[in-house]
């Protein structure tokens, strides 16, 4: 039997029925959404982050500006966001997928530092973060989830694979 996990005590105190598919449609939307986010820059022929690095604004602006034409940050971005989407989408790894999405989403809201803080310091990014440390620390994957199945295999013994399914 798996542990209570903090989405658990949240449904406790929510419309029991409501909450599990409540939870299970804003993963599967956020999940969408990084995915077909990183499936268009992948499908798009020559597509590169350069231009938007290029741009770059804010207290890191010069470092984001010397990753611009990066083959690697290029390769990371596409192949980060369609697999942050996957995940989510199956429920799977979704921790690892949260944690990841987290630094993909700061990093993309201090690259354009001005234009994200034009109208406040909260914009999309920061909203992003907060869901995906909802999830990363709420067991969203245990919710219609493949993490689920998978931590019923694991070696109860083996707390540290524990850590990336949830």
């Amino acid at each position: 039997m798996r542990k209570s996990t903090a989405f658990d005590a949240f449904a406790q105190g929510s419309y029991q029925d409501l909450a599990p598919f409540a939870a299970l449609v804003l993963r599967l939307v956020l999940g969408l959404l990084f995915f077909l986010a990183g499936w268009a820059k992948l499908t798009t022929e020559g597509w590169t982050a350069a231009g938007f690095l290029q741009n770059a604004t804010g207290p890191f602006a010069s470092w984001f500006q010397s990753l611009a034409g990066n083959g690697f940050v290029d390769f990371l971005n596409m192949w980060g966001l369609t697999l942050i989407g996957v995940a989510l989408v199956l429920g799977l790894l979704v921790r690892t997928a949260s944690f990841f999405g987290i630094v993909l989403m700061a990093l993309y809201y201090f690259a354009d530092f001005a234009g994200n803080t034009a109208h406040g310091l909260i914009d999309e990014h920061i909203v992003y973060i907060v869901v995906l440390l909802l999830f990363l620390v709420g067991g969203f994957g245990h919710v219609w989830g493949l993490d689920a199945l998978v931590e019923r295999r694991l070696d109860h013994s083996s707390k540290w694979a524990r850590l990336f399914f949830g």
